[in-house]
């Protein structure tokens, strides 16, 4: 359904602190086996430099066997960086809640990116400004955290407004609503010069819709 477009790498090494991940963040952790196995955790804290707290792997609502001493390669999004680090699994607590102690890494191999990481989708949404009586159907092309590029039949607003973007998502197994404030940076015409393609900045959107939207779109990147 998504595909990563990455443009303008450049490849450094620093620390963990320096990658200034948040709370809830979503991780990827591939094994080294040979079939590489993946799964997706959340970032719970920090105990000082010592370890990583992240979420116990899950199938199907189903822990996952993790064994003491296993090594990762841990992949993550921050920003406009990508980022990975090798670590082992220091312990795994499953009381009172699951979770796992990761190692903490030694140096953390980042990608910066020229422009916020962007996926590329087909996801349904209706766009709404405050001269339209009603929302306007349309359909999202591409998505960072800061934006959206979005199709539509028809005219959406005018350059500068301030509109607002509906639209779901599969958050943890259920779809989750989201209404983001936006405002219209840019507008063209598709490719056949059938419909109107308009670039939205996202902007003040509260924290019980960005983090979820960050994760979505940071997990969909680890997974191409």
């Amino acid at each position: 359904m998504s595909e990563a477009a990455h443009h303008g790498k450049q490849t450094e090494t620093t620390d963990l602190p320096s990658v200034k991940l948040g709370i809830g963040d979503v991780l990827q952790l591939q094994d080294f086996s040979a079939g590489k196995e993946q799964h997706y955790v959340k970032l719970i804290g920090y105990m000082g430099k010592k370890s990583v707290l992240v979420s116990h792997p899950m199938r199907d609502e189903k822990l996952l066997f993790v064994k003491k001493g296993e090594s990762y390669l841990v992949r993550g999004f921050s920003g406009t960086k990508t980022y990975e680090f090798t670590s082992d699994v220091v312990n795994v607590c499953l009381a009172p809640f699951p979770y796992l102690h990761l190692s903490f890494p030694a140096q953390v191999t980042t990608v910066n990116m020229r422009r916020a990481l962007r996926i590329k989708l087909k996801l349904v949404c209706s766009v709404k400004s405050k001269a339209s009586a009603n929302p306007i159907p349309a359909t999202i092309v591409d998505m960072s955290v800061s934006g959206a590029r979005i199709q539509s039949r028809t005219e959406v607003g005018q350059l500068g407004e301030d509109v607002t973007v509906s639209f779901r998502l599969p958050v943890d197994g259920e779809e989750m609503v989201f209404v983001v404030p936006a405002i219209i940076r840019n507008i063209g015409s598709d490719a056949e010069g059938s419909g109107v393609v308009c670039g939205m900045e996202f902007h003040q959107i509260e924290a019980r819709d960005r983090i979820p939207l960050q994760n979505y779109i940071y997990k969909h990147m680890a997974e191409n």
